[in-house]
């Protein structure tokens, strides 16, 4: 049986994307409430279709001038984003929801005061009914002169969002900003 494949465009909120802030919203508004929005629009699956995932994807590509994340600095950033996410819904046998898993990747040319960086993120997200986790490159950035931020590896979240575990070096997780690296 062929899965279902869904396709939605949306726009940005405004702000540039960091993802270990979004978890709460992800886990009580974002990927996991649309998946399970769309099993309801769509309606569960029978016993048949258990074990064939739903797919879908979203796609945002937005340019916009960000305020707040070098605020504390004195600046404001222009930010160019590309972000798309390919998720698959997966059932129980029951047909019950199991997990979500998506593909992320995330595309943004940063530029204030007459230097620019590029973030190039990829990694994958899981979202169970117990908390969820990601694991690769959420945050990628290079300037001129190479590497100034890089979170890598896997973090852990509770059902509240809070996290569980950090497994890899995470420094933007931790507060760190790339906002030096765009000083006048």
């Amino acid at each position: 049986m062929k899965p279902k494949t869904h396709s939605v465009t949306v726009k940005n909120t405004g702000a540039v994307r960091a993802p270990w802030k979004a978890v709460p919203r992800l886990l009580t508004r974002g990927t996991l409430v649309v998946a399970l929005g769309l099993m309801t629009v769509l309606g569960s699956p029978g016993t048949a279709q258990a074990a064939v995932p739903d797919h879908g994807t979203f796609a945002s590509t937005d340019s916009f001038v960000d305020t707040e994340t070098c605020a504390p600095e004195g600046f404001a950033i222009n930010v160019t984003q590309t972000e798309t996410r390919d998720f698959r819904i997966y059932f129980n046998r029951d047909g019950s929801f199991n997990k979500v898993i998506a593909h992320i990747t995330y595309v943004a040319t940063i530029s204030a005061n007459g230097h620019t960086i590029n973030e190039s993120d990829t990694w994958q997200a899981f979202f169970y009914p117990d908390g969820a986790t990601y694991a690769g490159n959420t945050v990628h950035i290079t300037g001129p002169g190479g590497i100034v931020q890089l979170d890598a590896g896997r973090i852990k979240f509770n059902p509240d969002g809070t996290v569980a575990s950090i497994s890899g070096p995470h420094p933007q997780l931790l507060g760190q900003t790339f906002c030096s690296a765009l000083l006048p």
